[in-house]
């Protein structure tokens, strides 16, 4: 049974579970939108409240998020953006925003528009979460994220595992690797206030909410749980979504559309040394530790043989990757072009 605006998630009876923001962001999503919005308030977790924000839909977006925000107060609450057609990370960073300045809860999640929570999704992350704050942890950015369960438009598994899909060890990622390969999925991730206050503003160069708040969280504690907690769904409209990288795959890629393989690869490596010097810059302003930026940042910067001892520690995923970007990636001098968020 849904909660009501009886029994929201701020109710006056102090509830033992900390309260969580969850993040939606929509834009254009009415025809996955309701099985998604379901399966949040299915969650068996009870202090949650669903903020969500949409980017200026066209479709019927915006009027199921009325009717759920009508159906119920106080636990569905809707936050437009000041200015609407900005993309997807500046809606994300507008609700990241609402949930620091409102101040209610103590962790925030992403939720996009198109997936579908397995009912334990909070309780999990919670749980993990209440162990990387503990021993003073809290007034640390900690970030705890999970695995995936791909799936089609339809919800027929694709494969129950994102990680061994993509061929990555987010278990294994580092606060270095992160820099140049992002492993934490935003629609898995919970976060705590400290993370929201180092995050916010989101720099111009960020790449995304999920990498920026990855990156940021290197300062504090990070934790991937290797359990998919949410439905990934792949519909051919995904902003971002799952790539299947076995080398047959790939050579499918290159061979159909090798210029723009290229073009993405080349860019990414612009936007990641821009991101990095970001961070470097934020955490410098606030007087936290950036020795470990600093040594990417001039690694980067050096010679393509000089890193050869270095980019196994840099770059994670496959081998031809980890090669790609070694070879393909310098220092930028100037900003990259930004790549459209639609």
């Amino acid at each position: 049974m849904f909660a009501t605006s009886t029994d929201s998630w701020y109710m006056t009876t102090p509830s033992p579970e900390p309260p969580i923001d969850i993040l939606l962001a929509t834009y254009n999503g009415a025809r996955y939108l309701r099985p998604q919005i379901e399966s949040l308030l299915a969650q068996d977790y009870g202090a949650f409240r669903i903020l969500a924000s949409d980017d200026g839909s066209t479709d019927g977006t915006q009027a199921i998020l009325d009717e759920y925000a009508r159906r119920f107060p106080g636990r569905f609450e809707l936050t437009p953006p000041p200015q609407p057609r900005q993309g997807a990370l500046r809606n994300f960073e507008h609700l990241m925003a609402t949930c620091f300045v409102q101040g209610q809860a103590r962790w925030f999640a992403f939720a996009d528009q198109d997936d579908v929570w397995l009912p334990n999704r909070l309780s999990l992350c919670a749980a993990r979460m209440q162990v990387l704050e503990s021993g003073g942890g809290a007034d640390l950015p900690c970030l705890v994220h999970t695995d995936l369960c791909v799936v089609d438009a339809a919800q027929r598994m694709v494969h129950p595992s994102l990680v061994r899909y993509e061929g990555f060890d987010p278990a294994a990622a580092t606060r270095e690797s992160i820099l140049s390969v992002n492993q934490v999925t935003g629609c898995t991730v919970l976060g705590n206030r400290r993370l929201l206050e180092l995050a916010l503003p989101m720099p111009q160069a960020a790449i995304m909410h999920d990498w920026w708040c990855a990156v940021v969280a290197g300062s504090g504690r990070r934790a991937f749980i290797p359990v998919a907690t949410v439905h990934y769904r792949q519909h051919g409209a995904n902003h971002i979504g799952a790539r299947n990288r076995s080398v047959l795959a790939r050579a499918r890629r290159v061979l159909f559309d090798g210029v723009g393989v290229w073009q993405r690869v080349h860019r990414l490596g612009a936007q990641t040394w821009h991101q990095a010097l970001a961070l470097q810059q934020r955490l410098r302003e606030r007087r936290l530790e950036d020795d470990y930026v600093t040594e990417y940042l001039r690694w980067r910067a050096a010679p393509r043989f000089a890193q050869l001892a270095g980019y196994r520690r840099y770059y994670a995923g496959p081998e031809l990757d980890r090669l790609s970007r070694w070879f393909l990636w310098r220092a930028w001098s100037t900003e990259p072009t930004p790549a459209s968020d639609r």
